[in-house]
């Protein structure tokens, strides 16, 4: 038994003797391998880790941004109405945005949308206009005047409502219907509508396009006019304000023709006419019986 006590106490001691240089060198090594990132690698990761930070940033600086816009409500469209009017002595010619032309005479209005809807067109008339409508089946032209709507595909009209109790709708071309609220009248070319809004009465009658369309083609026209509406028609022409001294028991019953005529060549024939001195101080014209 002691034998096997010392023998066990040889081998163990040679196994210790055998294995302490290993065990030694591991620890060593593992120390070695704790210290190279430890202390002397720790400039090497600091250096990693620093361009590390300098990449992220970098890309996130130069990189493209994605903005985070408000939630706003939706924008609406904005209708936009287009008024277009003349004063005394003007008269303009406009080509709407479908193709459709208008002449508007003097001391007159027209109101409309540019865009025009999706199933009509529509426009407003104060005064008096003549129509080029370009045709749209789809969407009928209509024009709303003193109570009155007049609608109309691919068609040529005038509409005089300067005086809102007697209103002319003259056809030239195509066809059109003229509704109130009570009733639509259809008319023909060469058909014109005498509308009386006083009591609501109407007539159709046939028409001379050159007496209508006068004021289109620049001619001044009279025909069996008094004093004041010669006098009112000439103010509205030609834009200016006209005084009458010595008028009174002057009845007229006046018809001329005046293309493209200024007033002071208007007033020198229709002076010699009738008997008047007269007057033309910029605006202003004096008519002296």
């Amino acid at each position: 038994g002691l034998k096997q006590e010392v023998l066990q106490k040889v081998l163990r001691q040679r196994s210790l003797k055998r294995s302490g240089p290993m065990e030694k060198e591991k620890d060593k090594e593992k120390r070695n391998f704790w210290n190279r990132y430890s202390y002397d690698g720790l400039g090497a990761m600091s250096r990693v880790a620093a361009i590390l930070v300098f990449t992220l940033g970098m890309v996130w600086l130069l990189g493209p941004k994605t903005k985070v816009k408000p939630l706003v409500e939706e924008e609406k469209e904005v209708v936009t109405t287009v008024v277009k009017r003349t004063g005394p002595g003007e008269k303009i010619q406009l080509t709407l945005g479908d193709g459709s032309k208008i002449w508007l005479n003097s001391s007159s209005q027209v109101e409309f949308n540019p865009k025009f809807a999706s199933n009509e067109r529509v426009l407003h008339l104060i005064g008096e206009a003549y129509f080029e409508i370009k045709t749209d089946k789809q969407r009928p032209f209509k024009v709303s005047t003193a109570g009155l709507t007049t609608t109309a595909l691919g068609t040529s009209f005038n509409i005089n409502t300067k005086s809102p109790s007697k209103i002319k709708i003259s056809l030239l071309s195509g066809k059109v219907d003229v509704s109130t609220s009570l009733t639509s009248i259809p008319l023909s070319p060469g058909e014109m509508l005498d509308y009386d809004g006083t009591n609501a009465t109407h007539t159709v009658r046939e028409f001379d396009p050159t007496k209508i369309l006068a004021w289109k083609e620049g001619v001044l026209r009279f025909h069996k006019a008094t004093l004041p509406k010669v006098m009112a028609d000439l103010e509205e022409w030609f834009g200016v304000e006209i005084k009458l001294q010595n008028a009174k028991g002057h009845t007229w019953a006046f018809s001329g023709e005046y293309p493209q005529q200024s007033l002071e060549e208007v007033l020198e024939s229709m002076s010699y006419i009738k008997g008047f001195e007269y007057r033309i101080k910029k605006k202003e014209v004096t008519i002296k019986f």
